[in-house]
């Protein structure tokens, strides 16, 4: 029986370990950021101070890594004895993905001029670069890349090799400059002041006094209130009786205009069926003075015309007038004679001494 041959175990790490190797090495040259990954890079000018910003920091566009910073220099132009500090920047076209295509998103934007980036597109739509806090312990900070339409494209013109990004302030710079502004020896000393005052206050005599006044007030208060809650629950309880008498007499009297109102409809309804009756007989009523009236009219126009000077009617009525008024005299004589001889009837009226 022939038995195998044993297999060296150095042989099998010099396998695993020549493995790893191989796969760090094309990692490292072919993978995302190795040596052998396309990148391309752009300068970014910030105008405030870039503490927190190293070489190596990554640059991010809304928070998904897509490349990093590789230098971080000052430049001076000499005769405006001007600083200003470039920030170069490597992206990886890898990182961004055009949709419904293969290729990247950089590749697939079309340039209008020959040899121009495709990113200066996207900087003509809105991409700005701005700083951004990555660790609120240790202060690092990173690059953020975002479309920001609305804001306006500011480029400073600076010679360079490389396209630039235009930058934004960030609202940590915006939040800084806000306190760096801030007088902050003027609000130290106010600070201080007001802190002696408070403490000469705490140690003030009065104040000991006037917590002492106040604590006796305070009992006092508290003995008002106790007095106070016994005179007012007879006082409560006198109310909710008088409002218990008041709600009785509402409904009563409720019952009461109730009645009456009936009692008025019931009248009103009496009086409409009486006044009908009397309404027509005060039109015939009204009917016949109109003819009376007339009638009356037509007798005066007929009274004129009898009290005309030359109607023959008034003539014998003055004729009569003058017999009634010498029969009147007659009369009156006869009276006189009988009056002064009561007898003259038998004996008849004397004249001359004779019968």
């Amino acid at each position: 029986m022939s038995l195998r041959k044993r297999v060296d175990p150095r042989v099998i790490g010099s396998f695993v370990v020549g493995a790893v190797m191989l796969t760090v090495a094309g990692l490292m040259f072919f993978g995302p950021g190795g040596f052998l990954s396309e990148t391309r890079s752009y300068v970014i000018y910030f105008d405030s101070s870039v503490k927190g910003l190293n070489v190596g920091s990554p640059v991010r566009f809304r928070g998904v890594k897509i490349g990093q910073i590789r230098e971080i220099n000052v430049r001076v132009q000499p005769e405006e004895f001007k600083f200003y500090i470039p920030v170069v920047i490597e992206i990886e076209p890898s990182r961004f993905k055009a949709e419904g295509t293969d290729q990247g998103l950089l590749d697939s934007i079309k340039t209008t001029v020959k040899g121009d980036d495709p990113m200066i597109s996207l900087v003509d739509k809105g991409l700005r670069a701005q700083m951004q806090l990555d660790s609120l312990v240790t202060g690092q900070l990173y690059v953020n890349l975002d479309m920001l339409p609305a804001t306006p494209l500011v480029l400073t013109g600076y010679p360079h090799e490389y396209p630039e990004i235009p930058a934004i302030t960030s609202s940590l710079e915006e939040l800084t400059k806000t306190f760096s502004d801030i007088p902050l020896q003027e609000l130290a000393d106010k600070l201080i002041h007001s802190a002696e005052g408070f403490e000469k206050l705490i140690n003030s005599p009065s104040l000991h006094s006037a917590l002492s006044k106040f604590d006796d007030t305070t009992t006092q208060l508290n003995q008002l209130l106790l007095n106070l809650n016994e005179q007012l629950f007879p006082i409560v309880t006198s109310l909710q009786e008088t409002l218990t008498q008041s709600q009785t007499t509402i409904t009563n009297v409720d019952m009461k205009i109730n009645q009456t109102l009936q009692h008025a409809q019931t009248t009103i309804a009496h009086i409409d069926a009486k006044i009908d009756p009397l309404s027509e007989q005060f039109s015939a009523a009204v009917l016949a003075v109109n003819e009376a009236s007339v009638k009356t009219e037509e007798a005066m126009q007929q009274i004129k015309g009898l009290t005309k000077n030359d109607s023959q009617i008034l003539q014998q009525l003055g004729t009569t007038l003058e017999e009634v008024n010498r029969t009147a005299r007659s009369l009156r004589y006869m009276a006189t004679e009988l009056d002064r001889d009561p007898q003259i009837l038998l004996r008849g009226r004397v004249d001359g001494g004779t019968k």
